[in-house]
């Protein structure tokens, strides 16, 4: 099945942007990024659709994500397989939620299933809402330059991208600033 990300863009433009990030993620986030460096958008405007279909989507899962997986139980081969992915469970300590939604935006393929689990080891709402969203916003700060980038060729970069020792230095203060509002939030949230 052969689709063309760029043609449904440039047809449906905005609300294919926030589909294709509800349903399809990177693909359609970094083609967007690619038509934002061409002139047909704002980065902000693909920015800001790609954030909300992409939290709606994970809330959506986090919500529902559990009924999903009691339904899937009631089969006896599935129920089977549940029970062994049980037992071998880690259970999630205050930090470790805040990574795995950070890094599960990055492999591919990992995210509905690691924001089920989430959901089923009773996360709090809001601290996921609060995890996901930083992780998002991460996430796509590197799928939009990746696109933006793309279309815009090597020799337009802005000077961050052109010094890559500035830009690894924005990242390490990004991760820094990020770890530390989270621990700082996660000692709040749980001491409630």
């Amino acid at each position: 099945m052969d689709v063309d990300i760029l043609g449904l863009l440039t047809t449906y433009q905005l609300p294919a942007i926030f589909l294709g990030a509800f349903f399809f993620g990177e693909t359609v986030i970094v083609s967007a990024a690619f038509l934002a460096g061409q002139g047909l958008w704002s980065l902000g405007i693909v920015f800001s659709l790609a954030f909300l279909g992409t939290i709606i989507s994970d809330l959506i899962w986090f919500l529902f994500g559990t009924a999903l997986l009691k339904l899937f139980m009631k089969w006896k081969r599935s129920r089977k397989k549940v029970e062994e992915l049980k037992q071998e469970e880690v259970p999630l300590q205050s930090h470790t939620p805040f990574f795995v939604l950070l890094f599960i935006k990055f492999l591919y393929g990992t995210r509905i299933l690691t924001i089920i689990y989430i959901a089923s080891r009773k996360m709090n709402f809001w601290l996921f809402l609060l995890y996901d969203a930083i992780g998002t916003v991460l996430w796509l700060c590197v799928m939009l330059a990746i696109g933006w980038a793309a279309a815009r060729g090597t020799h337009n970069w802005s000077p961050l991208f052109e010094r890559t020792g500035y830009a690894l230095g924005v990242l390490a203060i990004t991760l820094i600033l990020a770890h530390i509002v989270i621990t700082w939030i996660s000692k709040r949230v749980l001491k409630k």
